[in-house]
């Protein structure tokens, strides 16, 4: 947990998150897998992966600054007047609606988009098979109960999710909502890697998918604000909220 709280509020951004128990071997193993521990704040050695063309730390630049988590409500600026406190009871309002529930996660490439390179097949992420309700209404109910305390996106920031060659359905959903991927165009994962080619997506994966079988069952107990302090510095994580209202 981050003990820092004096941000300059105007521009650190606040994001709300799924991050595994810290004590948990999901939690080892995915940030070692990124090479960046989100609440130490420690740099890891990642491993090798047989049939990548690079090295995984050059295969997650962008996801290592992220950390290990799957995103709830996508980082934002708090609005004028927020402070952490209203972040903080939104959190616990939510957490207390939300009983703690599993995912069985398995690896898979999400799409590139648009106006990619034609050889890159997408990012890497670990994403949920069946059973994947739960964590799509928690993510409902974040998206909602924290939009009072979002500032507005700037031009520059409208401008450059809109570059994604959005759907109508996705513009609207930016315009209303700070974010293209909400509610029907929502789907949970964990970034396991930037954008890759199609050889070294299909690398990540048979990496992961053994491995995934013998973690098991991911359990979601918490929600998690996670800091970026500062524009394009490391997210961290700055607090956790028990679903369910647990200590």
């Amino acid at each position: 947990m981050s003990g820092r709280t004096t941000w300059d509020l105007s521009t650190a951004r606040f994001a709300i998150y799924y991050a595994p128990p810290e004590a948990g071997r999901w939690w080892d193993e995915g940030s070692r897998w990124l090479g960046r521990d989100a609440i130490t704040g420690r740099f890891l050695d990642a491993p090798k992966v047989p049939g990548l063309s690079c090295t995984v730390h050059d295969a997650t630049v962008d996801a290592r600054r992220y950390g290990w988590h799957g995103t709830l409500k996508a980082p934002m600026r708090l609005a004028p007047g927020a402070r952490l406190g209203d972040l903080r009871e939104v959190a616990l309002a939510v957490a207390a609606r939300h009983g703690p529930f599993t995912l069985a996660m398995r690896p898979g490439v999400l799409p590139a988009g648009s106006g990619q390179r034609s050889d890159f097949a997408g990012f890497v992420a670990l994403c949920p098979g069946a059973g994947a309700t739960p964590v799509n209404v928690l993510a409902e109910d974040c998206v909602r109960a924290f939009e009072t305390l979002r500032a507005p996106l700037t031009d520059a920031e409208t401008a450059k999710r809109r570059a994604q060659s959005l759907s109508s359905r996705q513009g609207e959903y930016l315009a209303a909502w700070g974010y293209p991927f909400v509610f029907d165009e929502f789907r949970f994962h964990m970034t396991l890697s930037d954008r890759v080619g199609t050889s070294d997506a299909a690398a990540i994966v048979d990496w992961w998918q053994p491995r995934v079988q013998t973690l098991g069952p991911m359990c979601v107990d918490s929600l998690a604000i996670f800091v970026e302090p500062a524009p394009g510095a490391p997210f961290v994580l700055h607090e956790r909220f028990a679903l369910g209202g647990r200590a």
